[in-house]
Formats: structure tokens, C-alpha cells, sequence
């Protein structure tokens, strides 16, 4: 019987593949629900009961001071260029190679002529740009005007001044200054403390709690899991799952920037990261980094047994106006989102009793844990793809003591589409994302500093991608943007999982979006220069309703 039916159902997507070109709107309202049945019987989501990728055994956990967001502090990387792992990968796509300029490109936004960028100035090019202190190159174009990067800034406050910023991968949790005010006069010091943000690592609630006899006694693990999940749900994650902990995804060390003070025009002292007065020059001045080998017991008070793992999505009508600066307000939001809703779900456990640590992109990587939570696939660009988002998410953990029952890893069909599509290798401005079709083990020689080598992955430049960023004044997502899994309606994920499992219409799975969704122009270029990013622009302001 179901032979038979598969047999039907694959016929008959042929044929939605061949009207839907003439008229996808059609299309959608006829097959979403004969696509709906067909990806459950031709794709099946299916449960792995290992991590689904390979893992060599000279794998070694990263030092997070590795990491590009952090590299870039290091004094030793403003001495010299930054280095791409390709220099020009047109001899390997065959195509034009939009970002092996883009070094040389950012050290004339400094004012300096004939040698490129360092790391390190690309960074305080980037950051100088994301906080709203320079205005993009871009200022008068539709999504990079000075009321675009308002709203990106004001997305971005609360993951600055209240979680703590570890964005970057900076830890053990995050760290915040404030200047002390006094109630009686309504005055506020000019002389900043340093507090603890959202990702806080303190357990002294935990401890009360036991001491006092109120640690909960769940019935059973599965009832503990039904509920720690419950409660991240209810907090605020739009998804949760459950890993084991997993010692190989946390960072070797943690590793958080070295600040220095200066006296601002305000008469305020201010922290920065990078000399403020310098920059103004086009000078750059970083001031290293301090790192701690990775030690639980020393800076939690335990060891984690369980991690919960949440996505958060992420604003899809300001991904559409991707590369845009006014993307970047889609991950500032949910960057904000995710340390607010961590440390309710760690303010939860300890209040039962039991240790946590609410953990943005510090701590460990996100991307595997999320994985073996069982929220997705891991994809080509190296993000999370999920069934209901695609890559549209962030992720957050909240690590505990608490013994939880751990989710499985799913295949939904994100990473076999992946093999076949490339449109983020495609769209990518920076051309940061390997063009080569299956992923493999990788080796030493394949990866930048910033890539851990021994597990089976596609290559990531993330100097290319940063110096984008740089460049661009602000984030990109156009990888995210133009995504397949990238939808609202999930009609059209359940496409393309069927898509990669037959023959036929495997070389087409990549038109299947086309044919369907939105994502404007795949080109980097034209992207751009064809008004589509102006325009959906002046959609997202003109649109006070989201989009559903």
C-alpha cells in the first residue's frame, strides 16, 4: 500500500514541479496539502540515535580566544593583513570574487592606502559600525540611512547593556557596566561598576534553595525533561530541546576582551575595547584578551549533566532586506531576546534547586548542541537549519546539573538540500562559504584559526565574513535570506525535503524556491544594484502588521 502510494505522490510532485513555475500561487493553494502527506511518507523526519557527523579522533575542543570575534583583540593580529583561506576562489567557482577586495576596501575606510586591513581593524570597523558610532559607507541608500541603523542599535541595547555582550563568544557570562544612582538626588555617577549580566553564573539561589529542603523531586527523568521544556517554552524560546552534556563542545578556555578606560567630552569615564580618540584618526588599538581554562566546578560550583538548548527566530521581513544594515535589527532583537528568556529558564532551575548557567554564544558551541537537542541540521553556511525557520534562528543554552532525558538528532532533509543547492555560497558578498558539494572531515590545512579542524562540516571563511561585515557597516544574512528553508508558510520546506529524494527534480530543488518563495536576487551584486533591497525596505517600514 504504501509503495503504491509513494509511487502516486512522486508523480505527482513532478508534475506540481512543472505548473509551479506558471503559477506558484496556484501551486501552493492545490499541493501545499498533497506536499504536506508526501513529505511524510517520501522524507520522513527521522531520529538518529548518535551524533550524525563524523567526528575524527584528533578532534580538540577550541580555545574560544580562537575565535574571530575574540582574534581580533589579540595585538599580534594588527601587526600584519588579514589572511583569507582562499585568496581568490574565483579560480574555484569560476565566478567573479566579491570579497578578495574588501581588505583593502576597509583599510581606505581608515584612510590608509596601498596594504589591507588587519584583523584587528576589521573588527573595530565592524563594531565601530554595529553600536552606531559611524555611520555606514551607505548612509543615503535605502537600509543603511541613520533611522535604519536606530532601529538595529535599539535592537542590539539590551544584548549590550544587560546581557553582557557575549555575542562575540566572550565568557564564563557576560559583563555589564552601569553608572551608580543615587536616589535622593536623582543623580548618576560619572565612574562606572561592573556587574554581572543576564548570563550570570551565580548559584547562590540553587544552594539556598537546597539548604532550605526545596529541592524538587521530579517522579521520574522524563517528567523533569516534559517540564524544564515546558518552562523554556513558556519563557520565551520558540523552540527547546534537550542535549547530553557533551565535554567536546565546550571551549577549551574562555576567553573575554581586555578593556581600558577613557575620560569622554561628557566628563563620563567609558570602558572600550578599542582606543575610542585613535579610531577617530583611523588608528586602531586593541588591548589583547584574558582567557581562563574551561573549569566547571571552579567558576559554576558543578559539573553540567544536561544542556537545554533553545532557538530563538528571527525577524523575517528584515531578513528580506538582506545585505542591508537593517537586517542586523532581526539578529539584535533576538540576541536581546535570548538573554532575557536564558536567565528565566536558569532563574527557574535554581529556584527548584538545581544549578545553571544561561549561556548566549559563549561557554560552547551552539550549533552541535543544538544539533544533538534535536533542532535541526547543521547546513552548508555552517548555521542551524530547522524544520519550521530554516537557518532564521539564534540559539541560547542553559547548561545544569539536572538529569534530563536528551532529545534525539533528526534529519529532515535540510543537509542533503544543502549538498545540491548553494545559494548562500552563491549570495555570499564576502564568498566566505565553500562551493565544493558534499562536506567532509576537515583537515588542518583546510581551516582558518577560527575553524576547528576534525569533524565533517563544509569550509567557513569567517575573515571573509567579518570583513563584510566591515565593510558593509553592519551584519549581512544574505545567507539567511535566500535560504529554501527560509519560509513562513512550511508548506515549502516539506518541497524541498521531498525535492532532495527524487531523481528526477534533485537537479531542480534549488528552482523549487525560486519557483515559490521571494528571496529576491542570488547574485551579490545585483542584489543590490537591481532596487530589490530598496525596496523591501520600504515594505518593512510600510508594513505594520508582520508577516505570516
Amino acid at each position: 500500500m504504501n509503495l503504491d502510494r509513494r509511487s502516486f505522490l512522486k508523480a505527482s510532485l513532478v508534475s506540481v514541479a512543472a505548473v509551479a513555475a506558471a503559477s506558484a500561487a496556484a501551486a501552493k493553494e492545490t499541493f501545499a496539502p498533497l506536499t504536506a502527506e508526501a513529505a511524510e511518507i517520501i522524507a520522513p523526519i527521522r531520529e538518529t540515535a548518535e551524533f550524525p557527523y563524523q567526528v575524527d579522533p584528533k578532534y580538540q575542543r577550541l580555545p574560544a580566544e580562537k575565535l574571530a570575534y575574540l582574534r581580533m583583540f589579540d595585538p599580534e593580529e594588527n601587526k600584519g593583513p588579514i589572511k583569507f583561506h582562499f585568496d581568490d576562489v574565483s579560480k574555484i567557482t569560476g565566478k567573479k570574487d566579491t570579497g578578495k577586495d574588501l581588505p583593502l576596501l576597509n583599510a581606505e575606510s581608515l584612510g590608509i592606502k596601498g596594504r589591507p586591513a588587519t584583523l584587528s581593524e576589521t573588527g573595530a570597523i565592524f563594531f565601530s559600525h554595529h553600536d552606531g558610532s559611524v555611520l555606514p559607507l551607505r548612509e543615503k541608500e535605502m537600509g543603511w540611512r541613520a533611522l535604519d541603523m536606530a532601529l538595529v542599535v535599539a535592537s542590539w541595547s539590551v544584548e549590550y547593556h544587560y546581557n553582557g555582550f557575549t555575542a562575540p563568544g566572550s565568557g564564563p557570562g557576560g559583563v555589564i557596566a552601569h553608572y551608580p544612582f543615587n536616589p535622593m538626588t536623582n543623580e548618576t555617577g560619572t565612574e562606572p561598576v561592573f556587574l554581572a549580566g543576564m548570563y550570570s553564573w551565580d548559584n547562590t539561589k540553587a544552594r539556598e534553595r537546597r539548604e532550605q529542603g526545596r529541592q524538587w523531586k521530579f517522579e521520574s527523568v522524563e517528567e523533569a525533561s516534559r517540564i524544564v521544556k515546558k518552562a523554556a517554552r513558556f519563557l520565551g524560546a520558540d523552540m527547546a530541546g534537550i542535549a547530553p552534556y557533551d565535554d567536546r563542545w565546550t571551549f577549551s578556555t574562555w576567553c573575554r576582551p581586555n578593556l581600558k578606560p577613557f575620560k569622554l567630552p561628557n566628563g563620563r569615564t567609558e570602558y572600550f575595547l578599542t582606543d575610542p580618540f585613535k579610531l577617530m584618526k583611523g588608528e586602531v588599538e586593541v588591548y589583547g584578551s584574558t582567557s581562563v581554562e574551561a573549569d566547571w566546578e571552579k567558576y559554576a560550583g558543578f559539573t553540567p549533566k544536561s544542556v537545554i538548548a533553545m532557538t530563538f527566530e528571527m525577524d523575517y521581513e528584515a531578513y528580506r532586506t538582506a545585505p542591508s544594515v537593517l537586517q542586523g535589527a532581526a539578529p539584535g532583537k533576538s540576541y536581546s531576546n535570548m538573554g532575557e528568556v536564558a536567565y528565566k529558564v536558569a532563574s527557574f532551575l535554581r529556584e527548584i534547586g538545581y544549578n545553571a548557567v544561561p549561556s548566549g554564544n559563549d561557554t560552547g558551541m551552539s550549533v552541535p548542541i543544538a544539533v544533538q537537542a534535536g533542532l535541526g541540521e547543521a547546513g552548508r553556511s555552517g548555521q542551524l537549519i530547522t524544520q519550521k525557520y530554516g537557518p532564521r534562528v539564534r540559539i541560547a543554552k542553559v547548561y545544569t546539573d539536572l538529569e534530563l532525558v536528551p532529545d534525539k538528532p533528526i534529519n529532515i532533509g535540510a543537509r542533503e538540500f544543502c549538498r545540491l543547492c548553494l545559494k548562500c555560497a552563491d549570495v555570499c558578498p564576502a564568498q566566505a562559504i565553500s562551493h565544493v558539494k558534499d562536506p567532509w572531515v576537515l583537515q588542518p590545512e583546510d581551516c582558518t584559526p577560527s575553524e576547528n579542524p576534525y569533524t565533517e562540516k563544509w569550509q567557513f571563511d569567517s575573515q571573509r565574513c567579518l570583513s563584510f561585515f566591515a565593510y558593509n557597516g553592519g551584519d549581512c544574512g544574505s545567507c539567511i535570506a535566500v535560504c529554501s528553508w527560509n519560509k513562513i508558510d512550511a508548506w515549502q520546506h516539506d518541497v524541498a525535503r521531498i525535492a532532495t529524494q527524487i531523481p528526477l527534480v534533485q537537479d531542480a530543488a534549488r528552482k523549487f524556491d525560486e519557483w515559490f518563495g521571494y528571496n529576491g536576487p542570488v547574485n551579490p551584486e545585483e542584489r543590490i544594484e537591481s532596487g530589490y533591497i530598496a525596496n523591501m525596505v520600504k515594505d518593512f517600514w510600510k508594513d505594520t502588521e508582520p508577516t505570516k
